[in-house]
């Protein structure tokens, strides 16, 4: 699968112009953000026929260098060889005390004073049961009577 979307108009007119279909360009459905949102199925399925005359690596090479959004989507086995995100250390492993070795993700925000970190990990089942459904306004005879059917259980 390949994940193309030039929204803007910038973007259409220059991916029109690299697949030279000018004609698009011109098309009075495309001509603008509004136009293609009034004509969104036809729009996207223009996308996905046009899409289907490339291969993947074929798109790439074409739009390296222009501002058109694109990019293949990945599996999510690909994920954890993707290069960019080795590169960036997205791929955390920590030491659940009940699960064991999980990988997770990084977290993506970055802020120029604090670094964000993981400070908590997932929690156990039924770890915050108790708390969540009283939150919600479960008497205590109802949270019993949840643990007892095994509905819920408490950590």
């Amino acid at each position: 699968h390949f994940a193309l979307l030039p929204y803007t108009d910038g973007h259409w007119k220059e991916f029109c112009g690299l697949i030279g279909r000018e004609d698009l360009a011109k098309d009075p459905r495309f001509t603008s953000l509004a136009n293609r949102l009034k004509n969104v199925e036809y729009y996207y399925a223009t996308l996905a026929e046009i899409c289907a005359t490339r291969t993947n690596a074929e798109w790439v090479e074409l739009l390296r260098n222009s501002n058109v959004p694109h990019g293949p989507v990945n599996t999510l086995e690909d994920l954890f060889v993707d290069p960019q995100l080795q590169a960036t250390g997205f791929w955390h492993e920590v030491e659940h005390p009940t699960e064991g070795r999980l990988r997770m993700p990084d977290i993506p925000p970055r802020f120029s004073k604090t670094k964000p970190e993981i400070s908590r990990l997932q929690p156990r089942l039924g770890e915050h049961s108790i708390e969540v459904l009283r939150e919600a306004g479960f008497s205590e005879a109802e949270v019993d009577a949840m643990l007892k059917s095994g509905a819920t259980k408490a950590a």
